[in-house]
């Protein structure tokens, strides 16, 4: 009997053309959009020269020097460091002949004058060594400086197709929602032929599920693909460890939209329909779909938001395979993420278990 449903549901989902536009064709004809506008301006623009900086020592750190000199020697250096005084660095802040000062004190400081694209990379790789400051070592340092030189994409664009990655898993949620319709008596005819089946809700509930996911799943590891082999987007090296961060997204995708489907208000299909979109739209704009640094800026001053934000979850755990050596900050991404699924799923359920109509 699972088994049976498990078919069915993968067949009607198959041949429901608008779950399949906006989970499959919408996020690649959107990578394909950002990678012909975008795609290589790190190669033809700005960034193909390293940054030109100033760094004002008042007080000695031998670690700072040392991680300064790597990133500014190379063939690809990141920062191009120049030697001024205090007031001339000012002067050529001012003029637009550097894009920022590091100021070397008890804490260390960057001082810049706009918020673009290279002012932005002075302040990541600032936040970046002041987090490993407290346990840097020689080795740490060391071990650094293989991480710029790995297979990984350290570029800011990167932000984006992750982005596009996790928008498309939160569009899961428009199949749990039309899942969810064929469950329920008020919202189909379907619903109401399941209502007084003899088939236990559980089955039929799992099997929806199950169903939903491996479409979704698929439908993701295609899209996944096509950035990664055909538009030539750089990932990294961990590749295989990405797939879990694509399963459990798509499974906490599914199941938002399941519970969105089972709750009480609103009361019709497009309305529930209407509500996930825009929730949709609104995690995935948090989480840098639209403008960059709005995921940083969130974690800066309301962090809560993004460890309930499944497309913020998604997106840290691709940037922490690409930055990160250890997998804590990956694992707990995970952990997050499957929280939020159990969660979504165990509340779906007994909603759904306690409905009751007075005649179908």
């Amino acid at each position: 009997m699972f088994i049976h449903y498990l078919r069915y549901n993968l067949l009607t989902m198959l041949r429901k053309k608008e779950v399949i536009f906006w989970t499959l064709i919408f996020p690649i004809a959107l990578s394909t959009f950002m990678f012909a506008a975008f795609g290589h301006v790190n190669e033809t623009t700005e960034m193909a020269k390293p940054v030109p900086v100033v760094v004002i020592n008042e007080q000695e750190d031998p670690a700072f020097t040392q991680v300064l000199e790597m990133v500014s020697t190379g063939k690809k250096p990141l920062l191009d460091i120049k030697d001024m005084s205090e007031s001339k660095a000012k002067k050529a802040l001012k003029d637009g002949d550097i894009v920022g000062i590091y100021y070397v004190r008890d804490t260390i400081t960057l001082t810049v004058k706009g918020n673009e694209l290279k002012e932005t990379v002075l302040s990541s790789f600032l936040d970046q060594y002041l987090q490993r400051r407290e346990t840097m070592t020689m080795n740490d340092v060391n071990a650094c400086r293989e991480r710029i030189t790995s297979h990984g994409n350290p570029d800011n664009l990167i932000s984006y197709f992750y982005a596009i990655l996790a928008m498309g898993c939160l569009f899961a949620s428009f199949n749990g929602v039309d899942r969810l319709q064929g469950l329920q008596a008020n919202l189909s005819t379907l619903g109401a032929r399941r209502g007084v089946a003899p088939t236990p809700k559980s089955i039929i509930i799992f099997s929806e599920f199950l169903a939903g996911l491996l479409l979704q799943f698929t439908v993701s590891i295609i899209g996944f693909l096509y950035m990664w082999k055909v538009l030539g987007i750089q990932f990294g090296d961990r590749t295989l460890e990405m797939i879990p961060i694509l399963f459990l997204g798509c499974a906490c995708g599914l199941s938002l939209g399941i519970f969105i489907g089972a709750l009480k208000i609103p009361r019709t299909f497009g309305g529930k329909m209407g509500l996930t979109v825009s929730l949709s739209m609104l995690l995935s704009v948090a989480d840098d779909l639209c403008a960059p640094n709005v995921r940083i800026m969130i974690e800066h001053h309301l962090p809560i938001i993004n460890r309930l934000n499944p497309a913020a979850l998604i997106s840290d755990a691709f940037y922490a395979l690409d930055i990160y050596e250890t997998n804590t900050r990956y694992l707990t991404n995970l952990c997050y993420l499957g929280g939020i699924t159990l969660f979504l799923c165990v509340a779906s359920y007994l909603m759904i278990r306690r409905n009751r109509y007075a005649s179908l």
